[in-house]
């Protein structure tokens, strides 16, 4: 094995070297070069626990695939651990001391497939990103798996979502047996140049406490479009003959939801509570006869229509001509809130009040749930939902939560 000098800024050495503290926790900002120390620490874990498994955690199976174990790869290859990596799995099998020695990557959100493994240690990556209940829930069940080693710790780093799970665990429920380190965006010195006005361009004001410096702050206060104004972000726009149209769809049984975008990007009509994908499309080609359209879909209308079980929504949607925009999963509804909030906060989004009463309503007056949720009971969230994924499809963050790790030391 190689011998390896890890260049480390202070939190991050805080964070790798701490091997006494049982439950050890991260509260940092986006850039602060948080995978990069998980990974690590994750390799000293491993050789202070020769034969024992390790478990490390990022909230869904993308970002474990894309960031987590390119990451994990890199880190082994730096330390020159012989490994073999089971991709169907997501298990690293590693010798160390001529012990075959399991790092296990899964994803947060099935959680309850580890269960039945001993590990020596656990490592959960931006912890905060899965929704509050699953991630305490994940944190209580794989704390009582930490039964085997002779160094065991539970790990828990992420950027901070609110008053959450990691808000839960490292200042409700403080004890002797915890540690919560905290750190800047600014901390990390390596960062481009660009990346803090990039962060500030990106994110509403409200955010940026956490998001910049790794506090906890109330970001589900009030409503959840809380930068709209109808004063303000009123346009008296509305379709023009001929020019192309983009609209985005919620797919809701007896409560279809339709917000028509023109050329410039505001929002001009609405086309609400129709009874289901079918009668969306016609109202659509009624209305908008000789316009070129392009939807912008909830992306769980790749799922079977309710109306056809054989086709989906939006294979309905192709076939009536449309030009159809979605990816396989929705974006984050907190980046989707974000985005939106940002540009109604930069001018850059303007809605026609007259025209889209119902939308006009759900932005005023949607609020957060008790578990910190956009409320989806009140019947304001179908507009709004069709609102906003065309905007967040159309100007997504420039800042992705996993771009620091481009950037560490």
């Amino acid at each position: 094995m190689n011998q390896v000098e890890l260049r480390l800024l202070p939190h991050q050495f805080d964070l790798v070297t701490d091997d006494k503290t049982p439950i050890i926790g991260m509260c940092a900002g986006l850039g602060s070069g948080k995978t990069f120390s998980v990974t690590r620490k994750a390799i000293l874990l491993m050789l202070r626990n020769a034969g024992c498994d390790g478990i490390m955690t990022e909230p869904n199976y993308p970002l474990l695939t894309q960031i987590l174990i390119p990451e994990m790869r890199e880190a082994l290859d730096s330390f020159g651990v012989r490994y073999k990596f089971n991709r169907s799995e997501a298990i690293f099998y590693c010798n160390v001391d001529s012990k075959e020695t399991r790092i296990i990557c899964k994803s947060l959100e099935n959680y309850d497939r580890l269960i039945g493994i001993n590990a020596a240690w656990v490592i959960m990556d931006e912890f905060d990103t899965t929704k509050h209940e699953v991630a305490y829930n994940a944190y209580l069940k794989l704390l009582g798996r930490l039964r085997a080693g002779s160094v065991r710790q539970m790990v828990v780093v992420s950027t901070p979502e609110g008053f959450t799970a990691m808000h839960r665990i490292f200042v409700k429920e403080m004890d002797g047996n915890k540690r919560l380190i905290k750190a800047k965006t600014t901390d990390n010195h390596h960062l481009p140049d660009d990346y803090i006005n990039l962060l500030r361009d990106s994110y509403p004001e409200a955010f940026l406490s956490a998001y910049l410096n790794g506090e906890f702050v109330n970001m589900t206060s009030g409503n959840v479009y809380s930068s709209f104004n109808r004063k303000y972000h009123h346009t008296d726009d509305m379709v023009q003959y001929g020019e192309p149209l983009h609209i985005g769809m919620d797919f809701n049984v007896n409560n279809m939801a339709a917000i028509v975008f023109n050329k410039a990007g505001d929002a001009v009509d609405e086309l609400i509570e129709y009874a289901d994908t079918p009668a969306t499309i016609k109202a659509i080609q009624e209305r908008y006869e000789g316009h070129n359209i392009t939807i912008y879909p909830d992306a769980s209308g790749q799922n079977t229509s309710s109306k056809n079980a054989s086709i989906s929504d939006i294979k309905l949607l192709r076939q009536a001509g449309f030009t159809v925009k979605v990816k396989r999963t929705n974006p984050r509804v907190r980046d989707r809130i974000v985005t939106v909030n940002k540009r109604f906060e930069n001018g850059e989004l303007l809605v026609n009040t007259k025209t889209c009463p119902e939308l006009t309503e759900c932005l005023e007056q949607q609020a957060y749930d008790k578990r910190g949720d956009p409320d989806k009971t009140s019947g304001f969230d179908h507009a709004v939902d069709a609102f906003g994924y065309p905007v967040v499809y159309r100007f997504p963050l420039k800042i992705e939560h996993k771009t620091e790790q481009r950037w560490h030391v």
